[in-house]
């Protein structure tokens, strides 16, 4: 497993509980490794790339299952030929990117609906086909934090639900995979001041006790609120 923070540590517990065989999971160095977790074999690095020899000999089942994943996988990982797959906390392909971006976006947008996606990973970023999906409402009141925890719990969830057959081969949307869909990172919520005055923008940027773990993201918004993006 390679991923970052409570999804990734609640997917490797969750599996190995159900007999999955965890062979390694992947973090980011400096990454503290819960106190349930460290009889895994926990493995942290800068670049997950960086570790594609190890992967490449530690993958009996030859599969890859990426969860809260901060890391983009390039061509060493992806010319080993293994099965990857991603959990990404948005529907696809409508919103590719960065979680908290694609929620901050979809808020202003005034989306009724929201959701996340299973996937196969290839060389794009979040573009591989869909292997399953999950939709929820939205309440025309949710912020950012509400819809993060919805996204989080979401995520766990649509893991959980495929932990028996995550490689199975993905049954291909017409309708969705001939969208290219867009892409939600910083440099899009580097111009979100410019929504300043959006009847959604307060609960758009509304991060609520999430501010401490993503204080990246509570600085450009306080600072979108100020209209001085730095």
């Amino acid at each position: 497993m390679v991923g970052s923070g409570a999804l990734v540590w609640r997917a490797a517990m969750h599996a190995a509980s159900a007999g999955k065989p965890v062979e390694a999971v992947i973090h980011p160095h400096g990454e503290d490794v819960p106190a349930q977790a460290v009889e895994l074999n926990c493995v942290a690095t800068h670049d997950v790339n960086e570790l594609a020899e190890y992967i490449g000999g530690l993958s009996i089942d030859r599969l890859v299952c990426s969860t809260g994943n901060p890391f983009i996988f390039r061509t060493p990982i992806l010319d080993l030929g293994l099965t990857i797959v991603n959990v990404h906390g948005a529907p696809l392909p409508r919103y590719r990117g960065l979680p908290l971006a694609t929620a901050a976006f979809a808020i202003l947008r005034s989306e009724r609906e929201f959701g996340v996606t299973l996937h196969r990973v290839d060389a794009g970023i979040d573009t591989g086909p869909v292997v399953d999906r999950r939709t929820f409402s939205l309440s025309s009141s949710v912020t950012l934090e509400e819809l993060s925890l919805q996204v989080t719990d979401a995520c766990h969830e649509i893991l959980t639900d495929n932990i028996d057959d995550l490689d199975r081969v993905p049954e291909q949307d017409v309708d969705e995979s001939s969208q290219p869909g867009e892409y939600f990172g910083f440099t899009q919520l580097a111009s979100i001041s410019t929504y300043r005055d959006h009847p959604n923008f307060d609960r758009a940027t509304d991060l609520g006790v999430l501010d401490e773990f993503y204080p990246s993201y509570a600085e450009l918004f306080e600072a979108a609120r100020s209209r001085t993006i730095r």
